[in-house]
C-alpha cells in the first residue's frame, strides 16, 4: 500500500510541474530579457520592411496579434495581410529605444515598454518627426517567444503615424 501511495504521489507531483521541451532549454531571466529586446527590434524592422519571413518568426499563427497604432485608431489584427495595404507613410528613420522588460512570476509572459523616434513623409509633403511611446505583450510558446499585443501612442508632443 505504501508503494502505491508513493507511486501515486510521484505521478501527481510530476503532472503538476510546468512542462519543458527538449528543444527549448530553460533560459535565465536576463537571457529572456535580452532576447525579447532583440526580437522587438527585429519584429518592427520586419513590419516596416514588409519582410514576411522575419515577421513570421515573431508571431504564432494560433495566437492573435492585436495592435493599436500611434494614430489612436481602432485596434486591429496585425498579420501579413496588412503588408498588402497601401502605406501612407514613407519612413526615413525609425528606432526603438529604452526598452524595458517586465516578466511574469513564471517567466512565461512579458510586457515590454519602450519608445520610438524617427521621421516619415506622406506623398510629396515635408518630413514629419515621429515620437511615440509603446508597449507589447509577448508569451512563451512551444515555438519560442511570440508577440500577442502591441499598442502605440504619440509621446511628448510628438506625432504618430497618419490615419
Amino acid at each position: 500500500m505504501k508503494k502505491l501511495f508513493l507511486l501515486t504521489t510521484v505521478i501527481l507531483f510530476a503532472a503538476c510541474q510546468t512542462p519543458t521541451t527538449a528543444t527549448e532549454p530553460k533560459m535565465s531571466n536576463e537571457d529572456i530579457t535580452s532576447a525579447l529586446k532583440e526580437k522587438a527590434v527585429k519584429l518592427q524592422d520586419a513590419i516596416l520592411n514588409q519582410n514576411v519571413e522575419e515577421f513570421n518568426k515573431h508571431v504564432d499563427q494560433n495566437v492573435t496579434f492585436s495592435s493599436g497604432d500611434s494614430n489612436l485608431s481602432k485596434f486591429y489584427t496585425m498579420n501579413t495581410d496588412r503588408f498588402n495595404m497601401e502605406q501612407k507613410a514613407v519612413w526615413g528613420e525609425f528606432d526603438l529605444y529604452d526598452i524595458n522588460v517586465a516578466l511574469s512570476p513564471d517567466s512565461r509572459t512579458a510586457v515590454l515598454t519602450f519608445y520610438a523616434k524617427g521621421n516619415y513623409t506622406v506623398g510629396e509633403g515635408d518630413e514629419i518627426d515621429y515620437s511615440t511611446r509603446a508597449s507589447s505583450v509577448w508569451i512563451s510558446t512551444e515555438n519560442g517567444w511570440k508577440i500577442m499585443h502591441s499598442n502605440w501612442a504619440p509621446f511628448g508632443g510628438g506625432n504618430g503615424i497618419p490615419e
